[in-house]
């Protein structure tokens, strides 16, 4: 694989973020220039230049992208409905790659009324105005997911799971898929790249191998919890984004969040962290 970099201008929109703030620090690492977009003055590692932009305001965010060759989105799922702006103005601007917000399951060819539809829109809108761009599916941001918030209760050694929690699930943490981003955008060539889904795993597991994991991390033994499939897809449907939790667990029981076979090999000479590496990293505090 060449030492040259395949693309060298970035643009990180929500770069302060969990996971945009070290695709930042990855992507500095490789030796490629970094611009982060915001809405607000913050700050940026050393190395990469903050931008203030209005995502209402096509102008202001094609004045922004101005020597950017790829656009990153890290946006968080609230600031979503940002993205097909961004898209635009990043065509307008000469940009030649859009990688938007996955960083979970695969969203290709959903149907409308799927909770995710809106990732399948992009990828739509992206194809309409011929802009090459590249998905990045990890499954669940194990660093992010497996914490008392999504119910892990480590205190009382409880957790609450739907169905049988036997389905396999991929996990992968943020530092990971950070990573995994920054090699491939820098090193993959562009055919590669183009219109193209990659896939990183830290470890596929069933959410009662996730509880052994806590078991051997956090001291025997946690009290699993088993909620009924039905009532949690009712209760998803009623409550929408308020049921998220309840989404989450439910879409890896149903299978939705498996990557199936990775593409952690693009990356020569590395592994991702496992899930009982990653619980003692970053939850184990």
């Amino acid at each position: 694989m060449s030492t040259q970099l395949t693309f060298t201008s970035f643009a990180v929109a929500g770069g302060t973020g969990g996971l945009g703030a070290l695709v930042v620090m990855k992507l500095l690492a490789q030796g490629a220039n970094v611009v982060v977009l915001g809405r607000t003055v913050s700050e940026v590692p050393d190395g990469a230049t903050y931008r203030v932009v209005d995502y209402s305001d096509e102008t202001s965010l094609v004045k922004a992208l101005a020597g950017v060759e790829v656009v990153i989105s890290a946006l968080a799922s609230a600031a979503a409905g940002l993205q097909p702006a961004l898209a635009t103005a990043a065509k307008q601007a000469g940009v030649r790659l859009f990688v938007p917000a996955e960083y979970g399951t695969d969203s290709r060819n959903l149907s409308e009324r799927h909770p995710l539809a809106f990732k399948t829109a992009l990828h739509k809108h992206l194809t309409s105005i011929d802009l090459p761009f590249t998905l990045y599916f990890n499954g669940y941001l194990s660093d992010f997911m497996l914490k008392p918030a999504f119910g892990f209760d480590i205190v009382n050694k409880k957790v609450s799971i739907v169905g049988e929690g036997k389905t396999p699930t991929s996990f992968t943490a943020r530092p990971d898929v950070a990573h995994f981003m920054a090699f491939t955008l820098t090193h993959l060539p562009v055919a590669r790249l183009n219109n193209a889904a990659l896939t990183v795993e830290g470890e596929k597991a069933t959410f009662l191998e996730v509880v052994a994991a806590f078991d051997d991390v956090f001291g025997p033994k946690f009290e699993v919890a088993h909620r009924d499939v039905d009532e949690t897809q009712k209760r998803v449907k009623e409550l929408g984004k308020a049921a998220f939790v309840d989404f989450a667990f439910l879409a890896a029981e149903l299978g939705w969040v498996n990557v199936g076979e990775n593409d952690n090999n693009l990356v020569p000479d590395w592994k991702p962290l496992t899930i009982r590496q990653t619980l003692e990293q970053f939850v184990k505090q």
